[in-house]
């Protein structure tokens, strides 16, 4: 299962879950772990690496994206707990989605891509509905408390 983030320039950022590293566990510290595949191509560039994020990452993510899309207004983060990915996404006044982004791997010590680009908001429903996809497969599981 996958999402897509298009550029107005042909960039492209595609996330692609695999599976639960942990498929047994009920914790929510250890069943929200995902394997996924991380593909970004912006021109001049293309990085591709597997990375481990979290099931309530990709919610927070989904919730803000959401908002951004029914206030046409605001601004969304993916936020990586392992720093594989931080993508911040702000749609300015003229409905364009200005996304910024970095990405680091291996994790704590490799090489680090720092970029931006825009898109179009009309890629919006689409991403929203690919990300809601994945969490239906792939559900938040516990609380954290």
């Amino acid at each position: 299962m996958k999402f897509y983030i298009l550029g107005e320039k042909n960039e492209r950022i595609e996330i692609e879950v695999l599976i639960r590293i942990y498929p047994n566990s009920t914790d929510y510290w250890d069943a929200n772990w995902i394997t996924s595949t991380i593909k970004i191509e912006i021109p001049g560039y293309l990085v591709q690496f597997t990375a481990d994020l979290r099931t309530d990452e990709l919610r927070d993510f989904l919730a803000e994206l959401t908002m951004i899309s029914s206030d046409l207004s605001g601004k969304a983060m993916l936020l990586n707990m392992e720093d594989y990915i931080q993508l911040e996404c702000q749609m300015n006044k003229m409905g364009q989605l200005l996304w910024s982004g970095q990405t680091c791997y291996p994790v704590g010590n490799g090489a680090v891509l720092k970029f931006e680009f825009k898109s179009d908001q009309s890629y919006l429903q689409r991403l929203v509905k690919e990300v809601e996809d994945i969490l239906l497969v792939f559900p938040v599981i516990g609380n954290p408390d």
